[in-house]
């Protein structure tokens, strides 16, 4: 009797202890971003021309779930040199990455679906080039990747993951830009 009480009682604690692991299975992987999330959709733009697995590859493959550039009808609609805003780049920005996927899902999300939306150091490059409106086109690029966030949850995204805007002021064309704003 005692042992099937202890097989018992480790079989209540093993199903205790594997549920919150259930919570952490997701059924698909959506990107909308630039080039930090971009495999494939404009080519890789990383240091090691695709030697390496990106963040986004990673985590699809270590949930087993597929991850491929929109372009081929995938979900990874990251675009390399996007922008949150159609006003800094016409060609490549979230605001109609997020557009393709809502025409393409019928504006509904997989509430089981992890959803990462990272765009920003585009526009800040933008903004040091024009610095009069660096002040603007940040606010303005801020606002956009928080409405397009809302439209992910709007849809039924349970999980939307937003990282920070990658640090930009070690990146070579930073430094540019200030050493030829200083020589003037």
């Amino acid at each position: 009797m005692t042992q099937k009480r202890t097989l018992l009682k480790y079989g209540i604690l093993s199903l205790a202890l594997a549920a919150p692991l259930s919570a952490c299975a997701f059924d698909s992987l959506t990107v909308i971003g630039d080039s930090l999330s971009d495999t494939g959709n404009n080519g890789r733009w990383t240091w090691d021309s695709g030697q390496n697995k990106l963040y986004d590859e990673q985590l699809a493959e270590r949930y087993g779930l597929e991850l491929s550039p929109s372009s081929n009808g995938g979900s990874n609609y990251a675009a390399g040199g996007a922008t949150a805003t159609p006003e800094l780049n016409p060609q490549d920005n979230t605001a109609d990455q997020v557009r393709q996927w809502l025409a393409k899902t019928g504006g509904k999300a997989d509430h089981n679906g992890l959803y990462i939306h990272w765009v920003g150091g585009n526009d800040l490059a933008a903004a040091i080039a024009q610095p009069t409106m660096a002040q603007q086109i940040a606010g303005n690029s801020a606002t956009s990747a928080a409405a397009q966030v809302g439209l992910l949850l709007d849809a039924g995204a349970g999980l939307v993951v937003v990282p920070n805007v990658p640090d930009i002021s070690a990146t070579p064309m930073l430094l540019e830009a200030v050493i030829t704003a200083g020589l003037g």
